[in-house]
């Protein structure tokens, strides 16, 4: 299930492409989506931001056109938890083990299709455990003693 207070930037020069991104993230289930059309809107919203992004998906050559390198821009930004980033050019995702999930950045050599999308998703997106509390332990089940069953009707109504 996706986590809906994911915040996520879309960063690309084309119309067309943005939107056929926002369409995929829209059907897996992400809508708090902001697109960008130029590196100068992306950098002014993640260095206005009073919340981290939680992922950017971007065309390498939208920075590129500024002279920045994008990838590096994500890396060092404390506002952009995870990067997909993508060149103007079929791909796959790469697979990231569990222990590097922390901050995911990968790049692409063309815009993602829906299921290499889906498939970064999955590794972004994790079901997150809030907690978990122990129980008593006379209330867990390897405590080894059989329940004892009161008997109210002897005490209550016998009189």
């Amino acid at each position: 299930m996706p986590n809906k207070s994911m915040r996520i930037l879309i960063a690309d020069e084309h119309p067309s492409q943005r939107l056929q991104l926002e369409k995929m993230l829209n059907a897996l289930g992400y809508y708090r989506i902001a697109p960008v059309d130029s590196f100068e809107d992306l950098q002014r919203l993640v260095l206005s931001a009073l919340q981290p992004f939680s992922l950017l998906i971007g065309n390498i050559e939208l920075a590129s056109h500024a002279g920045v390198d994008l990838a590096r821009f994500c890396r060092v930004s404390s506002q952009i938890q995870h990067a997909l980033l993508y060149h103007s050019q079929h791909l796959k995702v790469p697979a990231v083990p569990q222990t590097e999930r922390k901050a995911v950045s990968i790049s692409l050599p063309k815009v993602p299709d829906s299921e290499a999308l889906e498939s970064f998703m999955a590794i972004v997106d994790l079901p997150v455990v809030v907690g978990r509390l122990p129980l008593p332990a006379g209330l867990s089940s390897t405590s080894g003693y059989p329940k004892q069953r009161m008997n109210f009707a002897q005490t209550v109504f016998s009189r």
